[in-house]
Parts: C-alpha cells; sequence; structure tokens
C-alpha cells in the first residue's frame, strides 16, 4: 500500500511539473502576440480549484492528471460571447506564422526543461559504476572480450554508464549492425573488438538482446549459501539453517545469491519453496509468507544473508564506483548533450516501432511512469532528475507528432492553411479531431495493455 501511494505521488509530481512547463509555454508566447488566455488547467474535466489573475485568465487544476490546457479566445468558440474590448486579441485573428509559435512554444519549453533538468542532475551528481562485463558468452565471447573488461566506446563514441552502453547497444542491435567495441582489461591494456551483432536473429525483442549478446554486468561474486539468519523471521522459524545452500525457489534453478534475490522478489507475496542442499541432502523448505522489512516499509524479507565478499573483489568493486559530476558551467554543454543525444534515441526508436523493428511493448502508460517516478525518487534527487528530463522529452516529441489533439497537429492544420490561402473548413477540422482522437485512444489503449501486463508478469 505505502508502495502504491508512493508511486502515485510521483507520478502527480512528475506530470504536474512537465504539464505545467509545457503549458506555460503556450501561455507565454500567446500573451506575447496578444493573444487573450481564458483558462490555464492542469489535469483534464472540471477545475476543483482555479484563481483569476488581472488579466482575467482563470488558473486552476482538474482531477484528471494526465495532461492539461491552455484555452486561448477563439471567435469560434460557441461558449464565449465577445465584446468590443476583445479586439484583435483572438487566437484566429493573429498571422499563420504567430499562431504556429504558440502551438510550438510547448514543446520547445519541454526541451528546454529537460536541458535544465540535465544540468542540474550534473551538477548535483550521481554514484555510477564503470560498465564491466562479467564472464563473456555467445557474440560477446566470440569477440574475445574477457571477464573484468571495462568498456570504454561504442563505436568511437564514449561510453561511462551501463545507460549508455544500453542506449548503442539497443539501437543497433535491432538494427543488426556490427559494431567496435573497444574495452580496457584488467591489466591496463586497451582493445578494439568487432561485436557481429548481425548475427542476432531476425526480429529479436530490446529485452533480449544483452541475454544474446551475452552481456551480463560484473558483479562481487556471491555464492548461494545462506550465512546470517535473522532471529524470529520467516526463514529461520520454517528450519533454513547457515550453512544451507539455496539451489533453487519455486523449483526455478538459483545460480548465485543474485539469483536468489531475484526468484524471492519474483514470489515474495505468496508461498515461497526453497530447494535446499544440505549436507549433500536436498531438501524442500516451505516459507508461507514474508515479512515486512522494519528497516524500509516497503520492502518484504524472509530474514536470510549472503557471505561476505572476499577482500581483492570487494576492492575491484569500489574501482568501479565513481561520482558522475561536473562543475556549473562545465555542466552546460554536458546536458546539451545529452538531451541532444536522447532526442535523436527516442526518434530512432520511435521510427523502428513505426517500421515494425521494435515492439509495440516499449510503450508505457501511466502506471509504468507512476513506478519508474518513485523508483527514480527512492533513488536519490539526481536520479529523479534525469527521469523529469527523459519523461520532458517524451512529452516535447510525442507532442510534435502530426497527429490532431497534439500540437503537431495543429501546426499541421496551419500548414494547410497557409497553401490554401484560407482558414480550413469547421467539417475538415473536426473530421481531423475525430481520427487524431481515435489514434491516441489505440496509442493509450497499448500503453495501458503493456503497463497491465507488466504487472501481471
Amino acid at each position: 500500500m505505502f508502495e502504491f501511494i508512493s508511486s502515485v505521488w510521483w507520478m502527480l509530481v512528475t506530470l504536474g511539473i512537465l504539464v505545467t512547463f509545457h503549458e506555460y509555454g503556450h501561455f507565454w508566447v500567446a500573451r506575447r502576440f496578444g493573444v487573450k488566455v481564458l483558462k490555464f488547467s492542469v489535469g483534464y474535466g472540471k477545475l476543483f480549484w482555479s484563481k483569476k489573475d488581472k488579466h482575467g485568465t482563470e488558473f486552476g487544476f482538474a482531477p484528471i492528471p494526465l495532461g492539461g490546457y491552455v484555452k486561448l479566445l477563439d471567435t469560434r468558440d460557441p461558449d464565449y460571447t465577445f465584446s468590443e474590448s476583445d479586439g484583435d486579441s483572438t487566437y484566429n485573428s493573429k498571422p499563420i506564422w504567430q499562431r504556429t509559435l504558440i502551438m510550438f512554444a510547448g514543446p520547445v519549453f519541454n526541451f528546454i526543461l529537460a536541458i535544465v533538468l540535465f544540468w542540474m542532475m550534473f551538477v548535483y551528481g550521481k554514484v555510477e559504476i564503470h560498465p564491466t562485463i562479467a564472464k563473456p558468452t555467445q557474440i560477446l565471447e566470440q569477440s574475445g572480450a574477457q571477464e573484468k573488461d571495462k568498456i570504454i566506446s561504442l563505436n568511437e563514441y564514449p561510453v561511462q554508464t551501463w545507460q549508455d552502453v544500453s542506449l548503442e547497444l539497443i539501437t543497433n542491435g535491432l538494427d543488426r549492425k556490427d559494431i567496435e567495441l573497444r574495452v580496457e582489461h584488467e591489466s591496463g591494456e586497451q582493445e578494439t573488438l568487432n561485436l557481429k551483432l548481425s548475427n542476432l536473429p531476425v526480429g529479436v525483442e530490446e529485452t533480449e538482446i544483452f541475454k544474446l549478446i551475452g552481456l551480463k554486468a560484473w558483479q562481487v561474486p556471491l555464492t548461494n549459501i545462506v550465512a546470517t539468519l535473522a532471529p524470529g523471521k520467516p526463514a529461520e522459524q520454517s528450519g533454513v539453517r547457515v550453512d544451507d545452500q539455496i539451489v533453487a525457489v519455486n523449483e526455478e534453478k538459483t545460480e548465485d545469491w543474485y539469483a536468489v534475490v531475484g526468484k524471492l522478489n519474483k514470489y515474495i507475496d505468496g508461498t515461497i519453496n526453497l530447494t535446499i542442499l544440505r549436507n549433500n541432502n536436498t531438501l524442500n523448505v516451505i516459507i508461507a509468507h514474508a515479512v515486512e522489512d522494519e528497516n524500509n516499509k516497503s520492502r518484504r524479507i524472509i530474514g536470510i544473508g549472503p557471505q561476505s565478499p572476499n577482500d581483492q573483489s570487494r576492492e575491484f568493486y569500489n574501482s568501479l564506483i565513481f561520482n558522475n559530476s561536473y562543475g556549473i558551467f562545465e555542466a552546460i554543454p554536458v546536458a546539451i548533450n545529452e538531451t541532444w543525444r536522447m532526442v535523436s534515441m527516442s526518434l530512432n526508436m520511435m521510427g523502428k516501432i513505426v517500421t515494425g523493428k521494435a515492439s509495440l511493448k516499449n510503450l508505457s502508460g501511466p502506471i509504468t511512469i507512476a513506478k519508474v517516478a518513485n523508483d527514480s525518487a527512492s533513488r536519490g534527487v539526481a536520479w529523479f532528475l534525469g527521469f523529469l528530463g527523459l519523461v520532458s522529452l517524451s512529452l516535447g516529441i510525442i507532442n510534435l507528432l502530426p497527429i490532431p489533439m497534439l500540437d503537431g497537429g495543429q501546426m499541421l492544420f496551419l500548414l494547410f492553411e497557409k497553401i490554401k490561402g484560407a482558414p480550413l473548413s469547421e467539417e475538415f477540422q473536426l473530421k481531423g479531431q475525430t481520427v487524431g482522437i481515435i489514434f491516441l485512444l489505440c496509442f493509450m489503449s497499448i500503453a495501458f495493455y503493456n503497463d497491465i501486463l507488466r504487472l501481471v508478469t
């Protein structure tokens, strides 16, 4: 329940910030061109709180937090009674270039916000881990890579984090393009390898790329042997003992402690069947339910702990940790570059979805946004700022799509009006809006379906 409330809260914070900034872009440019703004709403539906400013604009909040809008004075609005004082302050009386800039301003403000958020993230800094590989298999092993190799660059693009590696490998993997992989061996020697992504099967899904490449992050070796037991917790009460080796959880094999944790998290809300090796004898221990962790109310545990890693592994792991931060001025070009890279990657992925190279499973809705917002916030300020920046970019890009009901669709109508030399008929615009609504409903339905599928699986 706590996690649900926290997720909803951080989703509201995320959408509240991003929607407000987006709509403020429309509002600010409209005011600059002398267009009267009737309403500024964060959320859809009837306003539950509102206040008017000296210009007569009603600012307020509505209960459906999936967007917002700025209502501009327009002579085509049947719900508004016009007076002489309105003069030429209507939206549709302005030149096409001004109306286009008003529509364009919302997405532009999202891009500006993303740059600011990424800048703040880099100035604040966040703890990252240099991308270092575990024992390679499959395509990665064939390239000549070795365990504990640190990835330096991909196709001569410098990489510092696992996110950098993921973005490059996924986009190239979907195209099945071979790439140059430059690594630094544990000895300090660097080498350029050829990663043959062309050997990936046709139609590979994004979630399978890392597995099929044979790439895993290096982790401190931890065996699947129980080293500690918390007194009075379910594991001890059910008969688990120190030195027991957990070889399976609910009949799913566990090769190391990380697999044990992964499987326990998968089944933590139900009955847990541990297959244990004790003195060369195989036993089954049934744990009816997990309990709440006193130190973290959002977490459930059974009360077991791993063996301590050896000093050599701990020292190597610590050498991979770094603080990814920059000075106030140094962070500006880094933030701009990050924004451009994320925009390029997003457009690339959208193109792959349209052409069928990438799965529609990549589409996410408010449930996933809520979950990731909560996860990011729990990891720290910098992680949440990065998440906000990424969602702000997504919001800006989506709104530029040439779909009626979105800013891009409105700009497309203005382009048609410019070509025609006269305003478009209300019938044409109404049909366009209908098509846009149908498209957005389909889009949202797929996103909601993916959200629910992620929850149940």
